[in-house]
């Protein structure tokens, strides 16, 4: 019966979403440290300007951050492999719901379609140079059907962009309010909707669907006093448009996305540190509470900052303490702050300089700035153009959620790392990456390449 039907899809819908955190068998391997949101956080943000690593590790994460990459990183070939049975699976539940009339499975649909949507923007944003780069660029492999072949060619990166397009406009019709928002739902469409805009440079269109999900009742900016309790506790966030819901029973303990970035009671690894460009940058305003995200390691002394071979242990607690548990975190993948700024990002590119300030400064606002830490159209605080202002806005908000390489590279930004890590040679105090460097991408993984003659490998 439909039913009973619509309880099979509900949950597999539902397994759809559990393979983001789940431990799932690949290569005959099961090991905690190998599920997808984590290699989705350290391979979208290691290789920014945004963290520093303070030593060497056995983890495929040291080769995000050192940027030598190699085919058969097992970080990329497992968030590859399940990005692709996240798909399928959504491909399937889209084929066996076909057009349904009834709400709760017209919800169904638009989740499925969002997933798909968002997988292929994640494997775009890893695998493929931007679109601003170019639209015949080789993108990834587009797999929009049950049936579709199992060798298949990489589409290209317009081809890919316009999948995702057509498949969050389906989404969006297809959604309502939703089932929380550890799921999709028509905000969580026109969310995303906005940042692929931004991608695709159709400014307009950004601002647009920005203005849908800021109009929207369903979530607003946290206030000044709770907002860094609410990137803890993402459940009880009223500007979490989107996370992977993570109870205690999904703890990874060692292997939590947090655990790189912090020690405490005992817990975590701690060698994961803000760049020191990142840190000077936030300090210049000390009351600006996103600094509480960074927590220096003291000493007995209470003054002293502990190090870690030679460099000061800072801290980042951003992915940490939900429900005070040190290593739990649902990582919020799409909220009202990164909204504001797609929106405030395409005013820029239009040089609409008062609509533009005007989102930086609500989001400072939130910060607890106020008066002369604001910019105003005659004080942009020594950056050169409006877009300097957002993309540095950008960078301190959004630090550590994994927007950071691609907001440089798809502006033409070099990334420069001329920090303190073990990314700098022996004696060497730069590092200045082109924006069209080849490896501000990753290799295809070498499984596709073995058994896919059609797949193309990235130089």
């Amino acid at each position: 019966s439909l039913s009973s039907n619509y309880e099979g899809l509900l949950a597999a819908t539902n397994g759809n979403y559990a393979m983001m955190k789940d431990l799932v068998e690949y290569d005959n391997k099961l090991y905690t440290a190998n599920y997808w949101i984590r290699h989705q956080h350290q391979l979208s943000e290691y290789s920014s300007d945004n963290v520093m690593l303070s030593g060497s590790t056995t983890d495929p994460l040291f080769y995000a951050f050192t940027r030598d990459h190699f085919a058969s990183m097992e970080n990329t070939s497992y968030l590859w492999f399940i990005s692709y049975r996240i798909i399928n699976g959504a491909n399937q539940i889209i084929a066996a719901l076909g057009d349904p009339s009834d709400d709760d499975s017209r919800q169904l649909l638009g989740e499925n379609y969002f997933l798909r949507a968002y997988m292929h923007l994640e494997l775009l944003k890893l695998f493929a140079k931007p679109y601003t780069a170019g639209r015949d660029n080789e993108g990834v492999i587009l797999k929009v059907s049950v049936d579709a072949p199992p060798v298949q060619a990489r589409a290209t990166v317009g081809a890919v962009y316009d999948q995702i397009e057509a498949d969050l406009l389906l989404a969006e019709e297809y959604m309502g309010g939703g089932r929380g928002a550890a799921y999709a739902s028509k905000v969580a469409a026109q969310a995303l909707l906005s940042r692929v805009y931004l991608h695709m440079e159709q400014w307009q269109d950004a601002i647009d669907y920005a203005n849908e999900v800021i109009s929207s009742s369903a979530h607003s900016l946290e206030n000044t006093d709770n907002y860094v309790y609410s990137m803890w506790n993402s459940p009880s966030s009223s500007e979490a448009i989107w996370y992977v819901a993570q109870t205690l029973q999904d703890d990874k303990t060692l292997a939590a996305i947090g655990s790189m970035y912090l020690t405490d009671r005992g817990l975590g690894w701690g060698e994961i540190y803000p760049s020191q460009t990142l840190r000077n940058l936030m300090n210049e305003y000390p009351e600006d509470i996103r600094n509480d995200f960074i927590q220096p390691d003291y000493d007995t002394d209470g003054v002293t900052i502990k190090t870690r071979n030679g460099y000061p242990k800072y801290f980042i607690n951003k992915f940490s303490y939900q429900d005070d548990v040190v290593t739990l975190n649902s990582p919020q993948l799409l909220r009202v702050g990164e909204v504001y700024l797609n929106r405030a990002e395409a005013y820029a590119h239009l040089n609409d300089v008062t609509a533009a300030l005007a989102d930086v400064n609500a989001i400072r606002e939130r910060a607890g700035l106020s008066g002369t830490a604001l910019y105003t159209s005659t004080d942009f605080k020594g950056l050169s153009t409006i877009l300097d202002v957002v993309l540095q806005e950008r960078r301190i908000e959004l630090a550590w959620e994994g927007f950071r390489t691609l907001d440089l590279v798809r502006n033409q930004r070099s990334i420069n790392r001329s920090f303190p890590g073990v990314h700098l040679e022996e004696g060497e105090t730069t590092q200045v990456i082109a924006w069209d460097d080849a490896r501000n991408i990753y290799y295809i993984p070498l499984n596709e390449i073995s058994n896919n003659e059609l797949a193309e490998q990235n130089p």
